[in-house]
């Protein structure tokens, strides 16, 4: 009875977790189309051509404009809307993610060395490395797979269940384990231990275990998190599309 409790609410905290991004990626774009909105007001029609058929009720920051045309002055203001405040912006949130992970510390459940998951296969980790990934060089040279989900189940079968539940296809999950952890739950290689075991967990949008110390850091600055992924997100489309309308 607890265990299907857990599932359903679980279930319900991922659903819930996706209608928040989505609001939250709405609002962000609403905002910054605001402010490439109010940045066109400085830049009035001046009738560079008289062969000129665009609609000017109709305009979007995306489209091409005649050469000399004061709304590519729009277009490159917005383009540095972009790459200076907005962005200025992004970075200070970022930092201030980092310093509220500085309050926690590891409590050495060992969770992150017994139960690492990534999206890609064991081969498809090395074959990135061999492609010059620097984080899975350093995953493939640590980390064993199991042989089968069934393995970490035993271990931590509510954390697999949730990862399963993210992921909608049980598939798509692989499941490591580092070998080096001694049996009193510690490392026993430490002092040579590799940067992705070091800064971990260096973002809080990755799923952690309930158990895990970060867990709470993650839950504090979820909003935040998603907040800035989505504007970098958009950030990115944007900056493309100008670009490419500015050729």
């Amino acid at each position: 009875m607890c265990y299907i409790i857990f599932v359903n609410n679980l279930q319900n905290e991922i659903i819930k977790t996706k209608k928040i991004y989505r609001e939250i990626f709405l609002r962000s774009q609403e905002a910054i189309d605001f402010q490439i909105d109010a940045i066109k007001k400085q830049s009035l029609c001046n009738h560079c051509t008289k062969d000129c058929k665009i609609d000017f009720n109709k305009i979007t920051a995306f489209q091409k404009f005649p050469p000399h045309c004061r709304y590519r002055f729009w277009q490159e203001a917005a383009l540095n809307l972009l790459e200076t405040k907005i962005s200025k912006d992004i970075y200070e949130k970022i930092q201030t993610i980092e310093e509220k992970r500085k309050k926690y510390t590891c409590c050495r459940c060992s969770s992150c060395c017994r139960l690492a998951s990534s999206e890609y296969s064991y081969e498809e980790l090395k074959q990135r490395a061999k492609n010059g990934d620097k984080f899975a060089a350093e995953f493939v040279s640590i980390f064993v797979p199991y042989k089968d989900i069934e393995e970490p189940r035993k271990i931590y079968p509510e954390y697999v269940e949730m990862l399963e539940k993210e992921a909608e296809d049980i598939n798509s999950i692989h499941f490591y384990y580092c070998p080096k952890l001694g049996a009193d739950g510690l490392c026993t290689d430490y002092e040579n231990r590799p940067d992705i075991c070091r800064t971990f967990p260096n973002n809080p949008l990755i799923s952690l275990p309930e158990k895990c110390a970060f867990s709470e850091w993650k839950h504090d600055v979820e909003i935040i998190a998603l907040t800035l992924h989505a504007l970098i997100d958009i950030i990115g489309f944007y900056k493309e599309k100008l670009k490419e309308a500015l050729k």
